[in-house]
């Protein structure tokens, strides 16, 4: 994708533009709890992309000639390289708690950023409550990883504020925006795959109809609910059959099957193999790819 924002860069002087992230430690992330009167000034921005997620408060971001954009609660900000820093608490708020870091994208971020740009040298989303969180979790994870002294520390630092470019990525208008509904069904089979599920039951947990929730499915995710269910049960199949030596029946318990001859057929049709085949294929670095609309569909 093209980049007009690292083209500018390379014609400005960086003598004047601070470094945090570089491409050594590509992302440094805190949080900040800001009184009335905090304020920062960059003049010449920083080399890097800057992120604010404010969690109670507001913010305020002044541009050079006065102009103001403002970011609270429903809005996650981003100040692009070589912005000049003008921010601080919005005077009417009184307080600006966020959560920010400073990133060196790698080339795969870059669409990640892509925002829609309210004014020059800014971009932002407005996004629900239940992805602002999730958001800030992983960017609090980012924090505490650069913290915690291992080796690797960085690069675990590093995957928690892609992460949370990728919720954030959920929210973008210039794509299909996830519905906040459909996000929490989603979550929710992600984290109960072992339990039995139906659109019915589902849409319970979206509180919508359940014929509703079949179209938002088929609209965002581009197949159907108890499909994109199947598939998840068969990717975490897949991976425990990999990585670990259960038994079979165990492996079919965890991904919501009691009987494991039913598993095991349902696994067959997904991949062409048996359980024990694909656990085998996999030894000898063969294992092929789990085939996702073409599985029946099930509960």
């Amino acid at each position: 994708m093209d980049n007009p924002v690292m083209d500018k860069s390379r014609s400005v002087s960086a003598a004047g533009a601070e470094q945090v992230a570089s491409s050594r430690v590509r992302a440094v992330a805190g949080q900040l709890d800001g009184s009335d009167t905090y304020r920062t000034v960059r003049a010449g921005g920083t080399t890097d992309w800057l992120l604010l997620v404010t969690t109670a408060g507001r913010g305020r971001l002044r541009l050079t000639g006065g102009q103001d954009l403002s970011t609270g609660p429903g809005e996650i900000t981003l100040v692009e390289p070589y912005t000049p820093h003008d921010y601080g608490t919005d005077p009417d708020a009184r307080r600006w708690s966020l959560r920010w870091a400073h990133l060196d994208p790698r080339p795969d971020w870059l669409p990640l950023l892509d925002w829609p740009s309210p004014l020059p040298g800014f971009r932002q989303l407005r996004v629900n409550q239940a992805v602002r969180d999730r958001v800030v979790q992983s960017l609090d994870r980012a924090t505490a990883a650069a913290r915690n002294g291992l080796r690797l520390s960085s690069q675990f630092a590093m995957n928690a504020v892609e992460e949370a470019l990728l919720w954030c990525d959920t929210q973008n208008p210039d794509r299909l925006a996830l519905d906040a509904r459909l996000l929490a069904v989603v979550e929710h089979v992600a984290e109960h795959l072992d339990q039995p599920h139906t659109v019915q039951s589902l849409a319970r947990i979206a509180d919508m109809s359940a014929t509703r929730l079949a179209h938002l499915a088929r609209a965002q995710l581009g197949t159907s609910l108890m499909l994109h269910v199947q598939q998840q049960r068969m990717d975490l199949a897949g991976q425990l059959l990999l990585v670990t030596n259960l038994p079979i029946a165990e492996i079919a318990v965890r991904v919501g099957y009691r009987d494991p001859l039913n598993f095991s057929r349902r696994f067959r049709a997904a991949t062409t193999l048996s359980p024990t085949e694909y656990r085998l294929a996999a030894g000898n670095h063969t294992k092929p790819p789990i085939r996702g609309r073409g599985s029946p569909e099930l509960n």
